[in-house]
């Protein structure tokens, strides 16, 4: 289980929570993959679009901090990255399994994967070594964001199918365990004052303009292949536009938290929600009773 310090100031420490790797597997049903999600077909598609951005997502992240692994003067730290290595291998691993359920119900997952695959070979080939790690304290921050509001609002995905449900869980819950790492990362290897403040803000907007576009483009193009979504019709994108953008959508919600990080003294405790891991241990113990039960 994640420790945490008892000292309420994230300047006073660079790890407040230490992630663990936990080797889990999920083996969500195949004949739900279109209809997963208690909200219906068409939230079910923007979740599993935002799933096709994880394999390749995630070995961004992995690369960006191993690139600086060596170089990080902190034990503790150099722990946590190691774990989070660990951990963000795990998740990409189970995204794989999962999306590829979306191809076999012929849906275009591969092709999607490929762009994201493709996306990020341009910019890590094209960029100096630090901005892989900028953008992914960019992307962490989004992640850490989407897990907290999926654990503080678990309406989001009560009723769901439940193997797919923990599945999300397990990911908001390991998201939130090693949201700092990559950015306590960049602040000891790469430096904290004006230019990284520059950098990091620019990585933030130059994400942000891309990540959302092709999380909806995606959205898009599995709903128009789902028959389910096409029956749907204009109801269907009505309610992912609620269950994001509306007065309770939590993209929305997390709008505050998310303009948190310009500012100059940033850090990802800042907002500290640690005791929402207190449930990690009771989740680990119903996926591996689920996986023995499936296996």
């Amino acid at each position: 289980m994640s420790t945490t310090t008892d000292k309420t100031s994230a300047r006073d420490h660079d790890v407040q929570v230490m992630p663990e790797r936990r080797d889990l597997h999920f083996l969500p049903p195949a004949d739900r993959i279109s209809d997963w999600h208690v909200a219906g077909p068409n939230v079910t598609q923007f979740m599993n679009a935002l799933s096709l951005l994880f394999p390749a997502g995630e070995r961004m992240f992995i690369d960006a901090v191993r690139a600086y692994r060596d170089d990080i003067p902190d034990p503790d730290l150099k722990k946590a990255a190691t774990a989070f290595i660990g951990q963000e291998a795990m998740h990409s691993r189970e995204h794989i399994e999962y999306n590829e359920l979306m191809a076999q119900a012929g849906l275009p997952a591969h092709k999607l994967d490929k762009f994201v695959w493709d996306l990020l070979d341009v910019i890590k080939k094209n960029t100096p070594k630090s901005t892989p790690l900028a953008a992914t304290i960019a992307l962490e921050h989004y992640t850490a964001l989407m897990g907290d509001m999926l654990l503080r609002h678990p309406e989001q995905l009560a009723g769901s199918q439940e193997d797919y449900e923990r599945m999300w869980r397990w990911h908001a819950l390991e998201e939130v365990e090693h949201k700092a790492v990559a950015y306590d990362v960049y602040e000891k290897c790469i430096g904290r004052g004006p230019r990284n403040w520059l950098e990091r803000s620019g990585a933030m907007i130059v994400a942000t303009g891309i990540f959302w576009p092709v999380v909806f483009s995606f959205y898009w193009q599995m709903s128009r292949a789902d028959p389910k979504c096409r029956a749907e019709g204009w109801r269907g994108h009505l309610k992912v536009l609620d269950f994001t953008v509306g007065r309770q959508g939590y993209l929305r919600r997390l709008v505050p938290e998310f303009l948190g990080y310009f500012k100059y003294s940033f850090h990802p405790w800042q907002q500290n929600n640690a005791h929402l891991l207190a449930e990690l241990d009771a989740l680990v113990d119903d996926a591996e009773t689920a996986y023995a039960t499936h296996h």
